[in-house]
């Protein structure tokens, strides 16, 4: 274990206190919450190798990692996902930036195609089937052969879960996946063109996502749900109001409802410059609290400011400073955001998650600085 780790005061976990900052209350301390921390980082934390072996065996030891990080950390709950097998084709290349510890290898989505171009290519796609945890064998739909969602790592999670803590169930989202399996430019020329495909995969993405949700709440450690849907950019959205109110945030809304009727709160992580559609997001959608923040677009603070009496804020420590400030500029902006935002419904993170370019030190700094502004309440 890292010995800055040791010294960081002995965990007491308690994930109903994450769940009163979603209900804008005030705890007894700030809690944690991070979308991910990747592995390497994990690995440095832990004074760990990489994990080794089989597959099967690495991403359950994975897993357990993670959980073990989180917890010594502090943290009261910990996302995590059921993998959803998508056939789509990826570009890849190296990362240049000379900031990675180790791997710099990088994938991405090809934003131009994706393997969904036609009704005809929708019907033989291989949609994913979701029988929930202990998923079914694959089906056969036609002449494809139909994968199932992948719930052990849930199951793993769950299975390592130290006494007190919570899961965050998390699934990707309607925009980005259905952009995944068309292609982000198809996608977008589509909806004017040929809007019924764009209307279709969006209803079999939708359908899939609700599937992994309601197997969330059949699973009494999963205490929240999660949505990752990625809407904007620096400047503004990604594609126009009209559109994601007429095909992305109906299914927003059903999952609220669901994690609601399910007696859970409903979280959305969402990238980029989302202000014009967050009057829908709060009073149609439903959202509990909003992730994702960045300091070049709206500093975390303005966003509180604006919308904590209607929802709660996650996170906000920008990943760049993260990844390239020092120590105790870390350490000064998040004291800055704690202080701002005392009044209650926060809970501390980064911007987005901790990615391999994030040195290890940098993060801890953030921790410690909230540990330290605890300690002192």
């Amino acid at each position: 274990m890292h010995p800055r780790v040791e010294r960081l005061p002995q965990p007491r976990p308690d994930y109903r206190r994450f769940l009163r900052v979603i209900r804008r209350e005030r705890p007894d301390h700030v809690p944690l919450i991070e979308l991910a921390i990747h592995p390497e980082v994990v690995n440095a934390l832990l004074d760990a190798s990489p994990v080794a072996g089989r597959a099967d065996d690495a991403w359950v030891e994975s897993v357990r990692r993670n959980i073990r990080l989180h917890h010594r950390l502090g943290y009261d709950v910990v996302k995590c996902s059921a993998r959803i097998p998508w056939t789509v084709r990826r570009l890849s290349g190296r990362d240049g930036s000379g900031l990675t510890r180790g791997d710099d290898a990088r994938a991405w989505a090809d934003e131009h195609d994706g393997p969904i171009g036609s009704l005809e290519d929708l019907r033989e796609y291989p949609w994913p089937t979701c029988g929930g945890p202990c998923p079914p064998p694959a089906a056969r739909s036609g002449g494809t052969t139909r994968p199932g969602v992948d719930f052990r790592p849930v199951e793993a999670a769950i299975a390592a879960l130290p006494d007190g803590m919570g899961i965050v169930g998390f699934c990707g989202g309607v925009l980005e996946f259905a952009m995944d399996l068309m292609g982000m430019q198809r996608l977008m020329l589509a909806a004017v063109r040929d809007p019924e495909l764009v209307a279709a995969v969006i209803q079999h993405v939708g359908d899939t996502i609700l599937g992994v949700f309601e197997a969330y709440c059949r699973l009494d450690a999963v205490k929240a749900l999660w949505l990752g849907d990625d809407l904007g950019h620096k400047h503004g959205l990604l594609i126009s109001p009209r559109l994601l109110r007429r095909h992305i945030l109906p299914w927003y809304r059903r999952f609220a409802e669901l994690a609601h009727a399910a007696g859970r709160p409903f979280l959305l992580h969402t990238c980029g410059q989302t202000e014009r559609i967050m009057p829908d997001l709060v009073e149609q959608v439903g959202i509990d609290a909003k992730h994702s923040f960045e300091d070049g677009i709206e500093p975390v603070e303005q966003f509180y400011d604006r919308w904590h009496d209607r929802i709660a804020v996650l996170g906000g420590i920008d990943v760049h400073l993260l990844a390239t400030g020092t120590p105790a500029a870390i350490r000064a902006r998040t004291l800055a955001v704690l202080e701002h935002t005392a009044d209650g419904g926060y809970a501390a993170g980064s911007g987005n998650s901790i990615p391999n370019y994030v040195p290890p030190e940098n993060f801890l700094s953030m921790i410690e600085a909230v540990a330290a502004f605890n300690a002192a309440r």
